[in-house]
């Protein structure tokens, strides 16, 4: 497939707010559907991943330790249930992070990041739990009451990058800082009422103020309900994440203002959102 050109921007594809108030439920739904599939450049994961990944075309993307993983699967992707279900490595891109931005209420159903491939993970940070776990370490994270140790994998370097990010979010004033308290990373388990891995499985996921935060199950019975968005994370605490290869929850339809994962092919300059 062909990727469109630098100056496209998912936010143009008839998806605003205004409209989905007015009744358009379902146009709403088909261009969402469609927008999945619009964007998609296997570079991404090249320029993501450069000491994990020596090859990526749109026929397979191939790891260093020699595993080989196609770029388009025949699973079924017709319905956003299906999408978000059976979602394959050209999917995982459809959608361009929109990284920098503000906390606006993301379209219908535009969620990048969330449509994943769970073989890529597996294939990069462990196929299984024991896998997994040999290749965690801790790290301090700083809190203000002190430092606690938490669980990630060193694969990719992603403990050094966390552990930067709470460096850096310690130098932020005390009225921001108080969203990084409650952090949590890693636990090996399936996304809520789903038997998908959770992000936290491999070791590249943090959760902070679980308390105090949103997320979307919340408040919606299922994947195409309508949502109300909300949030209260700060972005100056965002921004930092972003800027070392960790995407938000904050920015998906299906928001999760607590959450950050890992997802550097996300925030390669291929697929980053344009301005």
């Amino acid at each position: 497939m062909k990727p469109l050109g630098e100056s496209f921007n998912p936010f143009f594809m008839a998806y605003s707010i205004e409209s989905f108030y007015k009744g358009q439920d379902m146009k709403l739904l088909v261009l969402g559907l469609l927008a999945v599939s619009l964007y998609a450049t296997p570079q991404c994961y090249i320029q993501g991943y450069p000491s994990l990944i020596t090859s990526a075309n749109e026929t397979a993307v191939t790891l260093k330790n020699g595993t080989i993983l196609p770029y388009h699967t025949q699973s079924a992707k017709g319905t956003w249930d299906e999408k978000i279900n059976n979602g394959d490595l050209e999917m995982q891109l459809s959608q361009r992070y929109d990284a920098g931005g503000i906390d606006t209420p993301p379209p219908y159903l535009f969620d990048p990041g969330r449509l994943r491939y769970q073989p890529f993970f597996q294939a990069l940070y462990g196929k299984d739990q024991k896998e997994i776990e040999k290749n965690l370490v801790t790290i301090e994270w700083a809190t203000l009451k002190g430092k606690i140790k938490l669980p990630v994998t060193k694969i990719g370097g992603v403990d050094k990058k966390l552990f930067t990010i709470g460096q850096e979010i310690a130098k932020l004033p005390k009225s921001d800082r108080i969203w990084a308290e409650g952090a949590t990373t890693y636990a090996y388990r399936v996304i809520k009422d789903t038997d998908r891995l959770s992000m936290h499985s491999f070791g590249i996921a943090i959760d902070l103020a679980p308390t105090k935060t949103q997320y979307w199950k919340d408040e919606a019975p299922s994947e195409t309900a309508h949502i109300g968005y909300r949030n209260t994370m700060p972005m100056s605490i965002v921004h930092i994440f972003e800027k070392h290869g960790f995407i938000w929850g904050g920015r998906w339809y299906h928001y999760d203002t607590m959450h950050f994962e890992y997802r550097p092919e996300l925030l390669a300059p291929e697929c980053l959102s344009q301005k």
